[in-house]
């Protein structure tokens, strides 16, 4: 049987069972019948636009200098790119499919291996990658020796790369055997046939590769995607919660001696509490797949097509929500976000600010020839005023020793008068410029 995650991608050209079909009317039906796209179709542009939010901000918050030093925050940086994958591989698939009717791997036989080989590479890792999490904080709760060794950020990148190679390998048939091309007979008239060539992206090629299909490898996706990760999920989440309740809380707190020791057992804590949410979602949300994977009769899908779409949504609602588990969990992963979007507030500020000071800096490169052409007025002023001050002195002198002939003459006193008015207002000028005048 197929993962029902595997199955939205997988039989939306033919039937999943059965022999080889080029009836494109039959395929359209099944793959309506398999899931309902009433329910699909909203939930998947919801998800999708979440997922894409959150687990980009979360690949950002775990790259941080102070987070990205714990093998644990390194694990959760490798599956938010993962989950992004997997979002885009799956749910970009399915809403291309519902809301512009365009297969990716009806295109040609390469997208068809290649979409599908990377649906179950990344899956499958995802499921792995949170596994490891997992045993990472249950060593690190438990096996002191081992911690130093295995609970290191160079162990989880060669155990991430690891992961890679293996799921890659035990998924490389689908490169080689997934999907067929076939022909089809479109019409014929007087002796004259045209034809049709088809990507059938199946695993019904051959019927060898059918029963291996069907059976072995059916089963090794159930148990690497589900099984055995909640198996393992469960048993460390168990060692987690002893840990958390029992052991730390009355042997640990007694060795305590300094502040950094408090501080890294808080640390350790904190994290352990983040990882014990995130398995019991993981339980919870991939359950229902594996109840489904156990008791479905894959023949008679179309008769769970409520059941198959409510799985569905959970399944990708496990890529897609982690980041609101992270923020709830974490209390690191919120300080690291905080400051995050501080630092991003704060530097848009600081262009303003900049921008700000430029424009003074303008204004104060600007202000240095203005001084310089208010001291040239200045001393222009004060060179009429010292011309205006002689030649006012001379007159009162001439008025002194020839006062009657002055008084008597008509052109001379009103030139008088106009170079006193003259030299007040020169004054005026001065000490205006001065701020020394009060009206």
């Amino acid at each position: 049987m197929h993962s029902i995650l595997k199955t939205t991608t997988t039989t939306t050209t033919i039937p999943t069972s059965g022999s080889i079909t080029t009836s494109l009317i039959t395929t359209d039906l099944l793959s309506t019948d398999i899931y309902d796209p009433r329910i699909t179709r909203p939930f998947a542009l919801i998800f999708l636009f979440i997922g894409s939010i959150g687990n980009s901000l979360s690949f950002i918050v775990f790259s941080q200098k102070p987070l990205r030093a714990y093998s644990t925050f390194r694990y959760l940086a490798y599956l938010s790119i993962v989950d992004l994958l997997v979002l885009y591989l799956g749910l970009g698939h399915l809403i291309l499919h519902d809301y512009f009717l365009f297969d990716i791997r009806e295109q040609n036989l390469f997208s068809c291996k290649l979409h599908t080989f990377l649906t179950y590479v990344t899956t499958h890792l995802s499921s792995w990658i949170l596994t490891m999490v997992s045993i990472d904080r249950a060593i690190a709760c438990t096996i002191v020796q081992l911690r130093k060794r295995f609970s290191r950020p160079k162990s989880a990148d060669r155990i991430f790369m690891a992961m890679c190679l293996i799921i890659s390998i035990i998924n490389s048939h689908i490169l080689l055997f997934m999907g067929s091309k076939e022909r089809i007979s479109l019409s014929s008239s007087s002796n004259i046939s045209s034809y049709k060539d088809i990507i059938v992206c199946t695993h019904n090629t051959s019927a060898a590769y059918f029963q291996f299909f069907e059976k072995p490898y059916n089963i090794i996706d159930l148990f690497s995607y589900v099984l055995i990760p909640f198996l393992i999920m469960s048993m460390c989440a168990g060692i987690i919660a002893y840990r958390l309740f029992f052991s730390l809380n009355n042997s640990t707190v007694k060795i305590l001696t300094n502040g950094k020791t408090r501080r890294g057992t808080r640390r350790a804590k904190q994290n352990s509490y983040m990882l014990f949410i995130l398995n019991i979602v993981f339980i919870l949300l991939l359950a229902p797949i594996a109840l489904g994977q156990i008791f479905q009769d894959l023949n008679q899908e179309y008769r769970y097509r409520l059941f198959n779409s409510i799985t569905l949504l959970l399944s990708y609602s496990n890529h897609a929500l982690n980041f609101i588990l992270y923020g709830v969990a974490s209390p690191q992963f919120r300080l690291t976000l905080r400051q995050l979007l501080g630092a991003v507030v704060s530097s848009s500020t600081v262009k303003k600010s900049t921008a700000c000071s430029q424009s003074s800096s303008d204004e104060r490169s600007q202000s240095p020839s203005l001084k310089k052409h208010k001291i040239k007025n200045n001393k222009l002023i004060k060179q009429q005023q010292q011309q205006l001050s002689k030649l006012l002195v001379y007159l009162i002198c001439v008025q002194l020793q020839y006062g009657i002939v002055l008084e008597l003459d008509p052109t001379i006193m009103p030139l008088l008068l106009r170079l006193h008015l003259a030299h007040h207002q020169l004054n005026l000028v001065l000490l205006a410029q001065h701020g020394k005048v009060n009206t």
